[in-house]
């Protein structure tokens, strides 16, 4: 082999994919939270199949851990050790203070509401989840919905997109954006739950209002807990049993999602004053 050669630089076939990821992390990670979850769900969508509450088979749960494995797959490129270090210590952060408080009230609304309208008749009902085996029991389903519902999301939605457009843009538009690519990712489940198929066009448009809200509220809480991804998954899994099983459903559901839409609109038009 010659001189020439020797010094000449190796040529580079392909796309450089870690820059490509790297100059568009947010995209890409959309991108990758679709399809790792309507890989799973658009099949069993097609194949006519319907989830249930108390039922473990099908099960949409599978689906939902796509945002968390979109997030760790995206930070692996473009943060390697350090950005997968600092997202493994959001997910465990628990030490936030009074933000606790959030999980009570959410939780405290709905069982006020289950007084106000006198209850269920099956205490069972109110741990009935989309999606697990009733046979789990209130304990099993409660951990399983946290660490599959709560932390597959929120280690996406709020760990990784919403902590990402915080550092560009404020409260309001950062949860904003977030709801934009959130409520879209949900469209099989409006074919794959018997929860979400009985909707009317009246309806979806209330579900996405009531997204939006919570979105508002999850942003919120990240932000002001020190971005605690686990304290925003048990919000979010607190808000699910009081507005999303069989014992909460009609009134406390409507009570409880009414609450979250007060507590939208109070944040947004705060997060505006103090922005003039």
């Amino acid at each position: 082999m010659g001189t020439a050669d020797a010094e000449r630089p190796a040529v580079r076939h392909g796309p450089d994919v870690r820059g490509r990821v790297a100059a568009h992390p947010l995209a890409t990670y959309v991108l990758l939270a679709y399809a790792f979850s309507w890989a799973y769900w658009v099949p069993l969508a097609l194949g006519e199949q319907t989830v249930e509450a108390g039922v473990g088979r099908p099960s949409q749960l599978p689906g939902l851990l796509g945002p968390a494995l979109a997030a760790v797959v995206v930070t692996a490129v473009v943060g390697g050790r350090a950005g997968l270090a600092d997202l493994g210590r959001r997910l465990v952060r628990w030490r936030v203070g009074w933000w606790w408080l959030s999980v009570v009230a959410v939780l405290g609304v709905g069982a006020g509401a289950l007084a106000v309208v006198g209850g269920t008749t099956d205490a069972g009902d109110l741990t009935r989840y989309s999606g697990i085996d009733a046979a789990a029991g209130p304990v099993g389903t409660v951990a399983l919905a946290l660490v599959v519902n709560g932390l597959g999301e929120e280690t996406g939605w709020r760990g990784f997109l919403a902590d990402r457009l915080l550092r560009r843009h404020g409260l309001t538009v950062t949860a904003l954006l977030v709801a934009a690519a959130w409520a879209p990712w949900h469209a099989p489940l409006f074919v794959l739950m018997g929860s979400f198929a009985g909707f009317t066009p009246v309806e979806t448009v209330g579900w996405v209002i009531g997204l939006t809200a919570g979105s508002v509220v999850l942003t919120w809480l990240y932000r002001g807990a020190s971005a605690s991804i686990l304290l925003v998954a048990v919000w979010h899994v607190a808000f699910n049993l009081t507005s999303g099983t069989p014992g909460t459903a009609g009134t406390v559901a409507a009570v409880s999602s009414t609450v979250v839409m007060v507590a939208a609109v109070v944040i947004v038009a705060a997060d505006l004053r103090r922005r003039r």
